[in-house]
């Protein structure tokens, strides 16, 4: 058995956040026409930039999100996710936001048109592979 992670990653070069949502999840936009991706987090995220420490956001705590405002209108690199459930949003500036699988919920899931429709996935409840078995 294999107890090391698989990671897939996806190109976003050329995209940038254009939308961002606060409700009891909060949800990421990216794209153009052609190829666009959101991607919803349910459960706490980790935003780690160059200079800050990294913080610990609860999407079920709206007030405490103001520090995600900084991702709107951010260029995008890749969105990676592991065969265990977590997830990472990179950005071109440095910065990137992580999600871990949790124990009761779906943590995060994705939503991926046109080249990025492969990274249409669902963090189950408990983690595992977001893509299915492979």
């Amino acid at each position: 058995m294999d107890n090391h992670p698989q990671w897939r990653e996806w190109n976003l070069e050329g995209l940038e956040v254009t939308q961002l949502c606060f409700d009891y999840q909060f949800r990421v936009q990216m794209g153009l026409p052609e190829r666009s991706l959101l991607i919803t987090f349910s459960s706490p995220v980790i935003l780690r930039s160059n200079n800050d420490e990294p913080l610990l956001l609860d999407p079920e705590q709206t007030r405490t999100l103001s520090s995600l405002l900084s991702l709107l209108f951010q260029p995008t690199v890749t969105f990676r996710a592991s065969s265990e459930g977590h997830c990472q949003l990179r950005f071109q500036n440095g910065s990137e936001l992580s999600c871990a699988p949790d124990e009761r919920y779906e943590a995060w899931a994705s939503l991926g048109t046109g080249e990025l429709t492969s990274a249409s996935l669902l963090c189950e409840p408990g983690g595992g592979s977001p893509w299915g078995q492979s």
